[in-house]
């Protein structure tokens, strides 16, 4: 397929850019503003329905993607703030293939000898085989968030993962978190949460429970997670949450809670090129609603790559509990990156910046930012990442103020 079928949705995007977005915004309703990301997805695939991309096997990738630089263990989240609409979409590495445990041995007793006795032995051997559950893994994770208006999030969290020797993983996470925000009391919360991660034929599952201790609250929380490949290189997957939303120390404060759930695409077209797209709802315990959606579309030339990123985010109502609720906001940018290896078999590193515009409440103004993140692998089993954001969007009140969002991340991971 030509590199501008694949492009056809930064074309859009482009076009987008030209027209007006105050008469565009008035003159749809916000429903169609959502499904205008599905809709380039719609013209892909009928455009490419009748052709399939050959993919190498080693280039397959899960429709997982992790919108930051989430430990594994971590539930993945939605879209939970406008500084959020460029990720770092980072896909996840192909599945890890375990091979499937081999039979015992068979033994043919000898003439003579007793068969009873045999089969008792192997019994007790395939008994005291593989154990129960094996440590695979513990990852902290470090994520310091901060903004021109004071809003200060600070994550420090870990997660154990123990694979079960059915091949499922469960997954256990706790940490200290802080929110920091002016003319409000300091806010802190400790996570403790337990997903299961298992598969039904080639349906992926994974439900989580947990709790969210925090100053003066405690706020239990669910979550599911599942994903089905409808064929090679295409996955569908839909996720649900139920818990504290914790966007700030006013969210928190104010004993804010959300229901959020939606259906997600990822399509890797062919070995380079790729599409990821979403559809997110909210309902919150303050009677507010919400309608997410995000597509990023992303073409790889070696080690550089260029995408376009489309997002929109509208609410109910405004609100004066402490969290950003637009009742219109468009986001659209495009993005030119490099990843590498700065240090063979040792660092390896992604830069990237993107530049666009978005549009508030028919105000409109330049959007954009950097991303660097950097992978070094210290053994065979110890890795740690470092990261650093910067974003113009508008995630806080008033929408009127210059926006600077800047994000540290980092995380460790170590294999057993």
């Amino acid at each position: 397929m030509k590199l501008n079928s694949h492009l056809v949705g930064i074309e859009y995007i482009i076009q987008m850019q030209k027209m007006k977005f105050q008469t565009v915004l008035r003159r749809f309703p916000s429903w169609q503003q959502i499904f205008t990301a599905g809709s380039i997805f719609a013209y892909l695939l009928l455009k490419t329905a009748t052709s399939t991309a050959a993919i190498d096997p080693k280039h397959i990738r899960s429709g997982k993607v992790s919108l930051s630089l989430q430990p594994i263990g971590l539930t993945p989240q939605l879209i939970a703030g406008a500084d959020n609409f460029n990720p770092d979409l980072k896909l996840s590495p192909p599945k890890e293939y375990i091979p499937p445990a081999s039979p015992p041995e068979r033994v043919v007793p000898l003439p003579g000898s007793n068969s009873s006795a045999v089969e008792s032995k192997l019994t007790k051997s395939a008994s005291t085989g593989a154990p129960f559950a094996v440590l695979e893994g513990i990852q902290p994770n470090i994520h310091n968030d901060w903004n021109n208006s004071g809003q200060v999030n600070r994550i420090i969290e870990s997660t154990a993962i123990l694979r079960l020797n059915n091949g499922d993983r469960v997954l256990f996470t706790t940490g200290y978190n802080t929110y920091e925000q002016p003319d409000t009391k300091t806010v802190t919360n400790i996570p403790l949460g337990i997903d299961w991660e298992t598969k039904i034929n080639s349906l992926k599952v994974r439900p989580g429970v947990g709790v969210d201790i925090s100053s003066g609250s405690t706020t239990p929380n669910f979550n599911l997670k599942v994903d089905y490949p409808l064929t090679t290189g295409l996955t569908v997957s839909a996720d649900l949450q139920q818990g504290a939303y914790k966007f700030n120390a006013k969210t928190i404060e104010n004993q804010i809670s959300a229901l959020r759930y939606g259906p997600s695409v990822f399509w890797q077209i062919d070995k380079d090129t790729s599409l990821f797209s979403s559809l997110h709802l909210g309902s919150y315990s303050d009677s507010n609603q919400e309608q997410q959606s995000f597509s990023r579309l992303e073409r790889k030339f070696g080690e550089f790559s260029v995408a376009g990123n489309l997002f929109t985010w509208n609410y109910k109502n405004p609100t004066d509990k402490g969290y950003f609720a637009p009742p219109d906001f468009l986001v659209y940018t495009g993005e030119i990156a490099w990843e590498g290896s700065v240090i063979r078999d040792v660092l390896n590193c992604r830069l990237s910046a993107s530049l666009g515009g978005q549009n508030v409440n028919s105000t409109s103004s330049d959007a954009g930012g950097y991303q660097t993140k950097c992978t070094a692998k210290i053994s065979p089993n110890l890795e740690a990442d470092l990261g650093y954001s910067f974003s113009n969007v508008k995630s806080t009140v008033p929408i009127t103020s210059n926006a600077n969002s800047q994000s540290i991340l980092g995380q460790v991971r170590v294999k057993f």
